[in-house]
């Protein structure tokens, strides 16, 4: 059932303890796709922490540093937190605590919009651009590094596979 290990993983004692019960309960192929999709789950958890990781001595996380990004490359650099919550598929309320975090650390301000005094405006402040600007070259490399393992053609595959899985799943 192991498809690529050279060294032991952290998922190796989850993927025995499978392997028994399969044995046990003669179910070799419902074990594999359960193996498969916890594998994937512990995959995203381990990449999650492999992306926040660079953030975490400037205070922030991954979530909050794309979410910078998003706001950086959106016209005039500003943003409604529910344009927001769009490009990061999330909750409204999750954005709004977002927008606070990135408040916070002085990379965005809140301002009224002069179209619609009812609606909030997210506007990257200086110190904000250049945060992005600084980080943005060591990011793009760290993220590289991540997939380094794997040729060109088998990130294709990766990509193809995933948009798959996840056209399925919505």
């Amino acid at each position: 059932m192991r498809y690529y290990m050279d060294k032991p993983s952290s998922f190796q004692s989850f993927e025995q303890a499978m392997q028994s019960l399969s044995q046990r309960l003669s179910s070799r192929s419902l074990m594999r796709e359960s193996v498969i999709l916890r594998l994937f789950q512990h995959v995203a958890l381990r990449l999650n922490d492999y992306m926040d990781a660079p953030f975490k001595e400037h205070g922030l996380n991954a979530t909050l540093w794309t979410s910078l990004v998003v706001i950086y490359a959106s016209p005039d650099r500003c943003l409604k937190p529910s344009e927001l919550s769009v490009f990061m598929n999330s909750s409204r309320t999750n954005s709004t605590r977002v927008a606070r975090e990135l408040q916070r650390h002085g990379f965005v301000r809140r301002s009224a919009d002069s179209n619609d005094r009812r609606q909030v405006l997210l506007k990257m402040t200086p110190k904000g651009a250049k945060f992005v600007e600084t980080l943005m070259p060591s990011r793009g490399t760290y993220v590289k590094q991540a997939l380094q393992e794997f040729n060109a053609q088998e990130v294709d595959e990766l990509e193809r596979l995933l948009r798959k899985l996840l056209d399925k799943l919505d």
